[in-house]
């Protein structure tokens, strides 16, 4: 390592490169301040994330702290390079994400004599810090990594917005904490170890995805939705600043004037995201919550909104491409789309997986990395409709957690009755029979959702796995429903807020987005929205049995009819089990029926071949169990041995002296 003399002046970098962003570092934790880290092992932690800032890379360096950023410039191009300080360089602050209301924040600080020299919102957060301490990220409307060192406190703190949409790994080493954007990032610092978390693991083999705070990885974790990591000189801790709101329903308003509240909010959050330097469009997937976004988005822009659509030839009738040709022409757009074969597409599970950072059993993410090539090709970014079906109820589960509340109203002799029926028919009932049975929301999740079950589990699961006890993924979610009343419907989006969504459906939005250095922004994900939608009574988010209602009832006069009549389609979700037949002699010959998978440590080797067999001769079997297993196979034998295995990818650029 350099010696310390040499480390007297800090060094900063904003060599700029010719091709979002994403953000990285390592600080000491108390002692005397020493260099962290060397030089080129910054710069590897950085380039890491090339397809994350294209643009721009910036590294600071001084005793004690080390951080480093890739920049997709969106805002003020020319000027926006990150770190960004203070007048006096005592404080340095990078971000990985936008923040919208940065412009009324600057006005604020520039009244009380903080001086700018860019429009980046990059820029206002150290002189924000200056102001509101560690509490600075409660100010902050958007989406956001951020991390900010304060050199006279010895003091970094590093935030993740409110909803999860932009993600932060981090694991302490000695007295060091090294934090980053992306998992790959972080174990290019070399002082993270290779043990796997088999409490993650369980969990992931559950749910088919890793829920935050846990990793795959024993040493790393996942900084939560709404909370802040504050290093200092006494210890490292995290803690909330926001709190994902409980389920308060508001009884003095009527429908009409909630439905118009909501759109009211929805429309402003769309607003404050066409703020951008360069092309803007949207994600069309021809249902309600895209065609809404696009709606308000026509109606605020002065010229064409960019569209894009991708379809999989296998959906049939749910290719969803004619209702997304038909919006872009109500609308006017520039509409482009792509129609692909899911079994032809030319992406590889290993590649795959090195952009998703960890094992996600969503083939969703398939279809979404095709959409995001296809949207990188004209704009820098897009917006989507994602976030609406977990707060205002449009799924299948959320359907069905509407029905348990008025099961749970007939005698309880005639629910066990139906319950023993259910269990004693065809095998696709029993789900519905224990999701009917689970006695609070946290069962009747795994009810609906979990993908193993205790007959499997004990078949399945041998080595470390088979000293769990099952119950990696109910202490996942039990924190989630502490202190939550208003029925089963309630407490079922209360978790899918906290856990799928920013776990599963935003994690792979993120990283596959990111891999085309692609920004997608979420005006449903907006906190005001979020907090709104909380006091919406759930006898309006599912009405008998019809999802998304006072959505749908906000959107009449706005998005087409037949859009908002239409049933709901989802992503790809049902070429599952077509796409598993292709892969026979391709994914799933090279990885499950390897001749030594990495998965034989902890998952019987046995019992794998033979769900594979079954599969193959059409027989019933879970095929998302099948793709979590060769997820995690992808996970375990390319991802791990490629990120601990030597120099990660990305341009070196030369390094400038301040």
């Amino acid at each position: 390592m350099t010696d310390a003399t040499e480390w007297e002046r800090p060094s900063l970098s904003t060599a700029k490169v010719s091709n979002v962003c994403g953000i990285c570092g390592v600080v000491q934790v108390g002692g005397e301040p020493r260099a962290v880290i060397e030089p080129g092992v910054l710069d590897r932690m950085t380039d890491a994330m090339t397809h994350r800032g294209p643009n721009d890379r910036g590294t600071y360096q001084a005793p004690g702290v080390a951080l480093g950023v890739r920049r997709l410039s969106i805002v003020d191009v020319a000027m926006g390079h990150q770190p960004f300080s203070n007048e006096d360089e005592s404080v340095w602050a990078i971000q990985n994400g936008e923040l919208y209301n940065h412009e009324e924040i600057r006005e604020d600080l520039a009244r009380r004599g903080h001086r700018f020299a860019s429009r980046c919102d990059t820029e206002i957060l150290p002189h924000l810090y200056e102001d509101a301490g560690v509490r600075f990220a409660e100010r902050l409307r958007g989406k956001f990594g951020i991390a900010v060192w304060d050199e006279r406190r010895r003091r970094a703190v590093v935030a993740r917005d409110r909803l999860g949409v932009k993600p932060m790994y981090y694991a302490q080493a000695g007295d060091l904490v090294v934090f980053a954007s992306e998992l790959k990032s972080l174990l290019a610092s070399g002082l993270i170890g290779t043990g796997l978390d088999f409490e993650a693991i369980e969990a992931y083999m559950t749910l088919g995805f890793v829920p935050a705070p846990m990793t795959p990885l024993a040493q790393v974790r996942k900084l939560m939705p709404g909370e802040r990591l504050i290093i200092a000189p006494d210890g490292v801790r995290p803690e909330r600043y926001w709190e994902y709101p409980k389920p308060g329903a508001d009884k003095t308003s009527s429908a009409e004037e909630l439905a118009a509240g909501l759109l009211e909010r929805v429309e402003d959050a769309v607003r404050v995201r066409l703020m951008s330097d360069v092309p803007l469009g949207a994600m069309l997937s021809g249902g309600l919550d895209s065609s809404l976004i696009v709606a308000l988005m026509a109606r605020n822009m002065g010229e064409p909104v960019k569209t894009f659509s991708v379809g999989f030839t296998e959906d049939g009738l749910a290719n969803e491409l004619a209702d997304a040709r038909y919006v872009a022409s109500v609308f006017g757009t520039d509409h482009h789309e792509l129609e692909i074969s899911s079994t032809q597409q030319d992406v590889k599970l290993d590649d795959l997986l090195w952009s998703l950072d960890e094992p996600i059993a969503d083939l969703s993410s398939l279809g979404f990395l095709a959409l995001s090539k296809l949207a990188a090709q004209h704009v820098t970014v897009a917006l989507s409709g994602q976030g609406a079906d977990e707060l205002l109820g449009g799924y299948k589960k959320h359907r069905a957690a509407a029905l348990v509340e008025s099961w749970q109203r007939l005698p309880r002799p005639l629910r066990r009755a139906g319950e023993r029926g259910m269990l004693a028919g065809p095998s696709r009932l029993h789900r519905a029979a224990r999701t009917l049975a689970a006695s609070d929301a946290s069962d009747r999740l795994l009810a609906m959702s979990g993908r193993v079950d205790d007959e499997l589990r004990r078949a399945l699961y041998c080595g470390p796995l088979a000293e769990s006890d099952g119950r990696a993924a109910l202490r996942a979610i039990l924190p989630l429903t502490k202190d939550v009343d208003g029925g089963a419907l309630a407490a079922t989006l209360h978790i899918d807020g906290q856990l799928a969504l920013p776990d599963d459906l935003l994690h792979y939005f993120d990283r596959t987005s990111m891999t085309q250095s692609l920004e997608v922004r979420v005006p449903f994900l907006d906190h005001h929205v979020v907090e709104y939608c909380a006091r919406i009574p759930t006898s309006l988010k599912v009405r008998r049995l019809r999802t998304k209602h006072l959505l749908k009832e906000a959107a009449r006069g706005i998005v087409p009819q037949r859009i908002i009549d239409k049933r709901k389609i989802g992503f790809f979700r049902g070429a599952t089990s077509r796409w598993l037949q292709s892969q026979m002699d391709y994914a799933i010959s090279d990885y499950l029926l390897a001749p030594s998978p990495r998965y034989a440590e902890f998952l019987d080797r046995a019992v794998v071949e033979r769900l594979v067999a079954e599969h193959r001769s059409g027989r019933p079997v879970d095929s998302q169990l099948l793709v979590a297993i060769l997820m995690l196979e992808v996970w375990l034998s390319s991802y791990h041995p490629r990120a601990f295995g030597g120099p990660s990818p990305g341009v070196m650029t030369t390094r400038r002296s301040a």
